[in-house]
């Protein structure tokens, strides 16, 4: 009988405000813009959501259950580094990443610039090949707080797999 793979689909979801005097960091990648966002840690929301969509398809809880913004630890701290430690336990767990789909939902900076290097860095990160990962972006087409520039968000979908152990005799 053959062993077929275990499948396993995880999303995430993070919005942060925007704040003046920080820098806007995106999926790990520093954007030219004249304002960052507002966390506990460096504020990356699709960092964010990454780390939520593995931990979600591992069962593994979400963000806050690991990272509280209660616990100084986390003050500043460089969200890829986050999803390093995330990663560890994904990997530990024998998962391994079939594609990363993003969308960053934001009325300024305009971000069709940045697309490339967002997807080539999460790429690098998850140790995954860079066909295995999108990256849309979105405006908020004047509506709600992303519309009005005061919040950026962003969605993630992933897919995972492992192999179940081979049978013996």
């Amino acid at each position: 009988m053959q062993n077929l793979p275990i499948y396993r689909v995880g999303e995430g979801h993070d919005i942060h405000r925007t704040a003046e005097g920080r820098p806007l960091i995106l999926g790990g990648v520093t954007v030219d813009a004249p304002f960052g966002l507002d966390g506990h840690s460096d504020a990356d929301v699709l960092v964010h959501a990454v780390i939520d969509a593995l931990l979600g398809a591992t069962g593994q809880g979400d963000i806050g259950d690991w990272f509280p913004n209660t616990d100084e630890r986390w003050r500043g701290a460089d969200s890829s580094d986050l999803l390093r430690h995330v990663l560890e336990s994904v990997i530990t767990g024998t998962w391994q990443i079939q594609n990363l789909d993003c969308t960053i939902s934001a009325e300024r900076p305009r971000l069709s610039n940045w697309k490339e290097a967002i997807r080539q860095r999460m790429s690098e990160l998850l140790n995954i090949h860079v066909s295995a990962v999108n990256v849309k972006a979105k405006s908020g087409e004047l509506v709600g707080p992303i519309g009005r520039g005061e919040a950026i968000a962003a969605d993630v979908v992933v897919l995972i797999c492992r192999e179940l152990p081979k049978k013996s005799g």
